[in-house]
């Protein structure tokens, strides 16, 4: 079945995990505890090399992944062979776009923007067992951005499904009519060409969802892209992914004491009386997008935060502490 022409992506099932942050206010509860939760991804860091020939598509080197389009997703090992890209240091890609594994002996790489080509790579697996639906999962990765590329992205998507998504435009597949359940946003550009850095969301399943596609799902003027200087004249943003990660957090329990909110001209001020401190605060505008994104450290149930580079209308208002989440709905008037 190709999804991308199914009437499932009309429905509200495509927003669930939006629609679930802007009507609730939900506690996480884990009775094994996130370190011995179960990981559903198979082949999390691309090791199995019972398919060890030349493909068509470079990614079905590492199964059970494929790629979502005829896009053509990497994987790269550290040993000669036909597992993937040799990362050999004195020629080809190893000698100016070298990366050691995060975990083991492979990892993955794709194209998150092109320049001059709307062109995107997405890699897709099924995982191990169906997503429960009204649970929370933790969904977190390993990336890299090589010394080779020259431009950065700050957001990563990570989409679920019921069915497999493929897009069969050729030749040149763009982005995935689809939104992402799990999204990595770093204002400050995810640019660290030297070590891996960790990325990790929370969603909350609508229920059946057993496939997962990771990639960048904007196109190219909604992709958010900085400079960065590279040893190579490699004018993309191209990432290495490894160590893919989705476990079960638990069921998600409604509550009746939602934040606070209000606003003065440029801030926003949350109130939460349910946390001693109030770890994280994420807006969302109401097209399921992320559009700030702030880390809080020691400022109490109680936090105020610059609102000037958002536009005026409603958002949803996201608050996070003490493994309780909670929403309220905010109109930014000024």
């Amino acid at each position: 079945m190709n999804l991308l022409n199914s009437p499932w992506f009309t429905s509200p099932r495509a927003v669930v995990t939006f629609a679930l942050r802007a009507g609730l206010s939900v506690s996480l509860w884990s009775p094994a505890g996130i370190g011995y939760a179960q990981n559903l991804v198979p082949n999390w860091s691309f090791e199995d090399t019972a398919y060890c020939t030349t493909a068509n598509n470079p990614i079905l080197v590492a199964p059970p992944w494929f790629s979502a389009n005829y896009a053509t997703p990497d994987i790269y090992n550290m040993d000669d062979s036909p597992c993937g890209v040799y990362m050999d240091t004195t020629e080809s890609i190893g000698l100016i776009c070298y990366q050691a594994p995060f975990h083991g002996n492979r990892f993955a790489g794709a194209y998150l923007r092109k320049n001059l080509s709307e062109l995107k790579d997405y890699m897709e697996v099924g995982l191990t067992q169906s997503l429960q639906a009204g649970h929370a999962y933790r969904v977190a990765m390993e990336i890299s951005l090589p010394d080779c590329s020259q431009q950065a992205v700050s957001t990563i998507g990570t989409f679920f499904s019921v069915d497999t998504v493929f897009d069969p435009t050729v030749p040149i597949p763009g982005a995935l009519p689809v939104v992402p359940q799990a999204l990595f946003y770093e204002p400050g550009y995810y640019i660290d060409e030297d070590d891996w850095m960790h990325v990790e969301d929370t969603i909350v399943a609508a229920g059946g969802e057993r496939f997962m596609v990771i990639g960048s799902f904007t196109d190219n003027a909604g992709t958010e892209v900085l400079p960065v200087t590279g040893n190579f004249g490699y004018d993309h943003a191209y990432y290495y992914f490894d160590a893919i990660v989705v476990e079960e957090l638990g069921e998600v329990q409604s509550s009746s004491q939602d934040p606070t909110v209000w606003s003065r001209p440029g801030s926003l001020t949350v109130r939460w009386d349910r946390v001693p401190n109030v770890d994280r605060l994420i807006i969302w505008d109401l097209h399921c997008r992320r559009v700030l994104d702030a880390r809080v450290l020691d400022q109490g149930s109680q936090v105020t935060i610059d609102t000037h580079i958002l536009a005026s209308g409603t958002y949803v208002v996201e608050v996070v502490g003490g493994g309780w989440r909670g929403t309220a709905k905010w109109t930014k008037v000024d």
